[in-house]
């Protein structure tokens, strides 16, 4: 019984290893505004926008 039980867990620990998995989603820093509305970024990001039209800040790859 107990040779059946470690069968069995040691191939479902295989297959949700190997299960697709989800693509992480985007972190994104929201800019900060002046007194007239200009976004600005802090150092290692830089101003884009997004699919859905949002203004943020992506982080620069190095």
């Amino acid at each position: 019984m107990k040779i059946k039980f470690a069968a069995v867990s040691a191939i479902a620990l295989i297959l949700a290893a190997c299960s697709q998995q989800e693509e992480p989603a985007p972190v994104y820093i929201t800019p900060e505004y002046d007194k007239f509305g200009t976004p600005s970024c802090p150092a290692g990001t830089e101003l884009a926008t997004t699919e859905a039209g949002q203004t943020v800040c992506n982080p620069v790859a190095q």
